[in-house]
């Protein structure tokens, strides 16, 4: 380790120290009368006293410059060899006999024989990388890209020389690795594993279909049938609705006329009762099959009552219509209308929210209108443009109060406001909605209401003002918005051209519709789990919120959960509190449909919240039983290493050490800290000052 010291001021204030050091000690003892009366013996001390008071003084006026002692350090790091295994479903189909064995003997000789200059590192992999290195083959999905980017993650800016990857080369999410961009320049090895000769096999490859259908309609499925070394042979398509196999609705015999054979069917099927809706895909076996696992797949539809019904009310056209109208239908629970005040007939019977896109205005006041919203529940979303007639918005809506001086308008930035909490976005999104482009508003005063929560701000050109641009507000059993300002259009196009999606402004449009399109839920206690539908490798979990008298959150009382399979069996919980309310997170659980029961006690009452949810079977693993080596050979070509078959692991020591990337790293840091943290140094200049005042006192005190 080396050291070298760093001042904070120009060199020649060292030289101002030792002046100051040679002053005070020539002043004190040879300048001070004390010292002339002293006797012989006593003087043959002074030049020592002197010595000592002069580095004394000079050291002390030395630190007060603030020197810096910048250290170096070197550190040798040896490079590592991340080896990733595949742990998925697929791969306990690739080993015979005493296959797995010799796999794992093999693997076990690889990292042996790397030696004590490299340092390996073992994980396991299925929809992520893990560090479990026992073998299990339960893996319910593949991805090998999240798995490189996992490694990276994990390994950015670390001397990684090699990546060792066992697989069958089978991928069923994420990207191909093969042409995906790995952000580590460093070889790829693979140990290939499986048989990659097509058998003979009938599978289901996949199932298009929507998540999402609604009461009473039908809608079509897609079936992806294939068929391997089976020229000759015939296969009957079924569908099943429900739980096993005595609800037939659809049924057709197929003919198989080719080794290589695929085929699709279109299926119509009937949503029925609202809630989630079993249908099971299959395909009647060929005989002599690889694997029959792949002959069906289970798929899940949620059936909704209905989709809600969004009017866009508009004072003329203007391209924020066709904008907001998109954003709502991106949602599939929306459906939005836009229809122009001269030609409204006034009903809103079936409509679930109606928004007023420049009205009221001059021509139009709609004030009757108002009421009737009001009169109805029909949440109203007011839009400010330069149509609106602030006078008569002031009297249909208490939100925003706004004092528009003249007719000239003002470009407005949107701001985020951090105490908003009526509904929460995940992500960066409040940076995202700050550069989007301005909105036009009406120049003048803006003020929101006490009861009003305010969404977003406005940024008048480099001013961020507290005048409100987007204000919610609910009063009993009524919900009011009001968006100051025209232009949404401009943020969509914005949006897809910074981000490649809409989904940022379709998610600030869809949560705005969401909060004030849903009926209000009045209960004190409330459980629920994000959605309904959940795959088998997924976490579930809960939330709850319960409500005080004055209807403010609160946690005090302990929240337990009981949740039930199918069968009745219970799985007992307790809720976690956070800061204001409950969460749980259960786990995994079995395959199945449950139904749950959350419970607590409130001032003596017990309050309960119900629900239910499904977790579906995930087939990914069973549908493709054919290895894939092409895609590693391409992989490691790429990044420049080598595929081994199983055999080869023996080789494949070598094969890495010899590569030129597999070097150890050296690692220079610098660190400084001011000399004046060091303690020894305060107790050499302690200790000599401490001998100065010894020898003066045992000279006589003086």
């Amino acid at each position: 380790m080396d050291s070298t010291l760093t001042l904070q001021y120009p060199t020649w204030f060292l030289l101002l120290c030792l002046a100051l050091g040679i002053a005070y000690a020539l002043i004190l003892y040879f300048r001070d009368r004390t010292f002339k009366d002293a006797s012989q013996n006593q003087r043959r001390f002074i030049p020592l006293l002197a010595f000592l008071r002069f580095l004394g003084a000079t050291s002390i006026a030395m630190l007060l410059l603030g020197p810096l002692l910048k250290k170096k350090e070197e550190q040798v790091q040896n490079p590592y060899v991340v080896i990733a295994q595949d742990n998925s479903e697929s791969i306990a189909k690739s080993f015979k006999g005493e296959d797995s064995l010799n796999y794992q003997n093999g693997i076990q000789q690889l990292i042996d024989q790397m030696g004590e200059d490299i340092e390996v590192k073992r994980y396991t992999f299925d929809d992520q990388l893990k560090d479990e290195t026992e073998l299990d083959y339960s893996g319910k999905v593949t991805n090998l890209s999240a798995t490189f980017e996992d490694i990276y993650n994990r390994f950015n800016y670390q001397n990684v020389g090699a990546i060792v990857l066992a697989t069958d080369g089978i991928y069923n999410e994420g990207s191909n690795p093969a042409y995906s961009n790995i952000k580590m320049d460093v070889p790829v090895y693979a140990v290939a594993l499986g048989d990659t000769t097509p058998a003979r096999d009938l599978k289901i490859d996949k199932v298009l279909h929507n998540s999402i259908a609604y009461r009473g309609d039908k809608f079509t499925i897609r079936v992806d049938l294939s068929a391997y070394n089976a020229k000759g042979s015939s296969t009957v398509l079924n569908v099943y609705s429900g739980k096993g196999t005595s609800n037939k609705v659809y049924t057709k015999k197929i003919k198989i006329n080719d080794n290589r054979f695929f085929v699709s069917e279109d299926v119509i099927l009937e949503a029925g009762e609202k809630g989630i809706r079993q249908f099971t895909i299959s395909a009647s076996t060929i005989g002599e099959e690889i694997s029959t696992a792949n002959n069906y797949q289970k798929i899940y539809v949620e059936v909704l009552e209905g989709k809600q019904k969004i009017l866009l009310l508009a004072n003329s056209a203007h391209p924020d219509l066709s904008a907001l109208k998109q954003s709502i239908e991106h949602n599939k629970n929306y459906e939005a209308k836009i229809q122009y005040m001269d030609k409204f007939d006034g009903n809103i019977t079936e409509q679930n929210l109606v928004i007023l896109h420049g009205l009221p205005s001059s021509k139009h006041s709609v004030k009757s209108l108002a009421e009737k919203l009001k009169t109805r529940n029909v949440p109203a979303w007011y839009i400010v443009t330069t149509q609106t007639d602030v006078n008569a918005l002031a009297q249909v809506q208490d939100i925003v109060k706004i004092t528009a001086a003249t007719n000239s308008t003002n470009d407005v930035q949107a701001l985020s406001e951090s105490s908003f909490n009526l509904f929460t976005f995940d992500g960066n999104y409040s940076e995202k909605i700050e550069d989007f482009p301005p909105l036009k508003t009406l120049y003048g005063e803006y003020q929101a209401s006490p009861t009003a929560q305010v969404f977003l701000k406005q940024k008048i050109g480099s001013v961020e003002t507290e005048y409100p641009l987007m204000a919610l507000q609910q009063s009993t059993n009524y919900k009011t918005a009001v968006l100051c300002g025209e232009g949404i259009w401009r943020w969509r196009m914005f949006d897809y051209v910074k981000n490649e999606s809409h989904e940022t402004v379709n998610e600030i449009i869809s949560k705005a519709i969401q909060y004030l399109a849903v009926k209000n839920d009045k209960r004190q206690f409330r459980v629920s789990v994000p959605k309904n539908l959940f795959n088998e490798n997924e976490n579930i979990t809960f939330d709850a919120e319960l409500y005080n008298d004055t209807y403010e959150l609160i946690n005090e009382p302990e929240a337990s959960l009981i949740v039930v399979d199918g069968e009745g069996k219970e799985y007992p919980f307790t809720f976690n509190k956070t800061s204001n309310a409950y969460t749980l997170d259960a786990g995994l659980m079995p395959v199945g449909d449950y139904r749950f029961t959350g419970k607590t006690v409130y001032n003596g009452k017990e309050l309960k919240s119900n629900g239910s949810f499904t977790i579906r079977e995930l087939q990914l693993e069973s549908l493709q039983t054919t290895a894939d080596h092409n895609m590693l050979k391409v992989l490691t070509e790429n990044y420049g290493g080598e595929m081994v078959n199983l055999a080869g692991i023996g080789a494949l020591a070598e094969k890495i050490k010899s590569n030129k990337s597999l070097t150890p790293t050296l690692y220079t840091t610098y660190k400084s800290e001011p000399i004046i943290n060091l303690k020894w140094l305060f107790f050499i200049i302690l200790a000599m000052l401490s001998l100065e005042w010894f020898i003066r006192k045992y000279n006589g005190a003086y």
